[in-house]
């Protein structure tokens, strides 16, 4: 198994906790590394389809009196623990695949 850099597992971290970062790896030469193209593909789609999903969620769910506040926070909540799950799997050089999402960032790498 081919080692990763310390550099390379530090954007790919940021990349997940700042999802238009991830523009940076798939727009310039960081895209020929393997490890920094699947993060920064995989970032970029999951950012993107849960900046949208939280955006459209939230506009329903804040009309709902007291229970949609909640539901609301719950999924904020869930959004940054999957952020450090996916950063952490990251920072120890793996390359966890999404369910979904990899398919739809990877449809022609494979």
């Amino acid at each position: 198994m081919k080692t990763v850099s310390v550099r390379h597992k530090l954007i790919a971290v940021i990349a997940y906790f700042f999802w238009p970062f991830s523009i940076l790896i798939v727009a310039t030469k960081l895209k020929k590394d393997q490890f920094l193209r699947f993060h920064g593909y995989q970032a970029l789609i999951l950012g993107i389809c849960g900046s949208v999903f939280y955006l459209v969620s939230g506009c329903f769910l804040r009309m709902i009196p007291g229970l949609g506040h909640s539901l609301f926070n719950l999924l904020a909540y869930i959004w940054v623990c999957l952020a450090v799950f996916l950063a952490f799997r990251c920072w120890l050089g793996e390359c966890f695949k999404v369910p979904f999402v990899y398919h739809v960032a990877h449809w022609d790498m494979d």
